[in-house]
């Protein structure tokens, strides 16, 4: 008999978890796993990426379901957030919602995790994937967090960094710990880099070389530094292109920031992509700015697809990412950000080197790895 597994997440929007979750669905024996979604909002871009026979349930519905009237628009989203109450005060609710008893359940954001905690399937193996960085957490949610953890059957800690900074700042240990990467499907992103690029877009990618980064426009990814270094450069004659795929809270202040120093042209926010592998691959080199990260999915799909890379040493991207070798990695700052830039565009020997050296990895061997540890946790 196959097992039920139930994956918790938020939503589907375009982020790490959301990848990861993605990912796992792709590569769940389905000879041996039955697995199942549960959304707390139906929405997000990610979220007809889903399998389709696969079951997805949600609490409360999405954004794009919300009437454009604004009173009533405010009305809906009271009761979104209503909907959320009730669940969670009465988390026997779900019973009648998925109908099935999940035999494992998994939390794929630490924001999922209080409901994991409370849910009304006892019986169930309780899972915890934790792809955060804690540095940006309060106190109290750190400790909070920790004591959770260590009630859930495992945790799944994405990179060894993201794990030991946990462990070392909070001076605990998480039972049932372990350290899993993320899996990747190698022919579907590169599949789905060959797709053709929308026609308005073409233009974007003639003229200087092209600096391409994925990620949500939030503090965390530091774009609003990348902004001010790329206008330093373009001062000083050093001419490239900046865009970035993805969306936000700091999208207003960041487009503030592009207007006040007059890079309009070269610094684009293209907001979010439903693929944005076609503009990794065209692009010449890939950027990650990052303040914070836990385990990066974007480096490594940009590695998939052959792109020279710069990366702020944060996080789990040491694991991923070799110096000088694989891809560049710097530290968080204008000085070195903006040294390992001006290297990329005026060094080609350096990049061909990188380049070159992107192609020894062997992705199906990572794959393997990772996989023999996700059976090993599920059964």
């Amino acid at each position: 008999m196959r097992k039920k597994v139930l994956f918790r997440i938020r939503s589907m929007e375009i982020g790490e978890a959301q990848k990861t979750l993605l990912n796992l669905l792709d590569f769940l024996d389905r000879a041996r796993y039955e697995p199942m979604v549960l959304l707390d909002f139906n929405e997000g871009e990610l979220l007809n990426d889903i399998p389709g026979d696969i079951p997805v349930f949600f609490i409360a519905k999405g954004k794009a379901q919300l009437t454009s009237h604004s009173i009533l628009r405010l009305f809906q989203r009271m009761e979104r957030h209503r909907l959320l109450a009730a669940y969670r005060c009465f988390p026997e609710l779900l019973w009648s919602k998925i109908g099935d008893v999940p035999d494992i359940e998994i939390a794929m954001m630490h924001s999922s995790l209080k409901g994991l905690m409370e849910s009304p399937f006892k019986n169930s193996t309780k899972i915890n994937w934790f792809d955060s960085d804690i540095n940006f957490f309060s106190k109290y949610y750190r400790k909070k967090m920790g004591r959770m953890m260590n009630l859930c059957n495992a945790t799944v800690f994405v990179a060894q960094s993201t794990q030991y900074n946990f462990e070392n700042y909070l001076g605990i240990s998480v039972s049932n710990s372990i350290c899993i990467y993320s899996t990747f499907n190698v022919k579907e992103v590169r599949k789905k880099s060959l797709i053709t690029l929308h026609f308005e877009d073409r233009w974007l990618f003639k003229g200087e070389k092209i600096f391409v980064s994925v990620g949500r426009l939030v503090f965390q990814k530091g774009y609003d530094l990348l902004i001010e270094i790329h206008a330093e450069l373009i001062k000083e004659g050093i001419n490239h292109k900046i865009m970035v795929i993805g969306d936000g809270p700091v999208y207003e202040a960041l487009m503030k920031k592009i207007k006040l120093l007059k890079v309009e042209d070269t610094f684009l926010l293209l907001g979010n992509r439903e693929n944005p592998y076609p503009y990794i691959t065209k692009a010449d080199y890939y950027i990650q700015s990052s303040r914070y990260e836990g385990y990066h999915l974007s480096i490594r799909e940009a590695m998939i697809l052959g792109k020279p890379l710069i990366s702020t040493n944060v996080g789990g991207v040491k694991e991923i990412v070799s110096h000088n070798k694989t891809g560049l990695l710097t530290h968080f700052s204008r000085y070195d950000l903006k040294k390992a830039i001006k290297k990329f565009l005026t060094d080609e020997n350096y990049v061909s080197h990188i380049s070159e050296n992107q192609k020894e990895i062997n992705f199906d061997h990572y794959n393997q790895r990772v996989l023999e540890q996700l059976e090993d946790i599920l059964h």
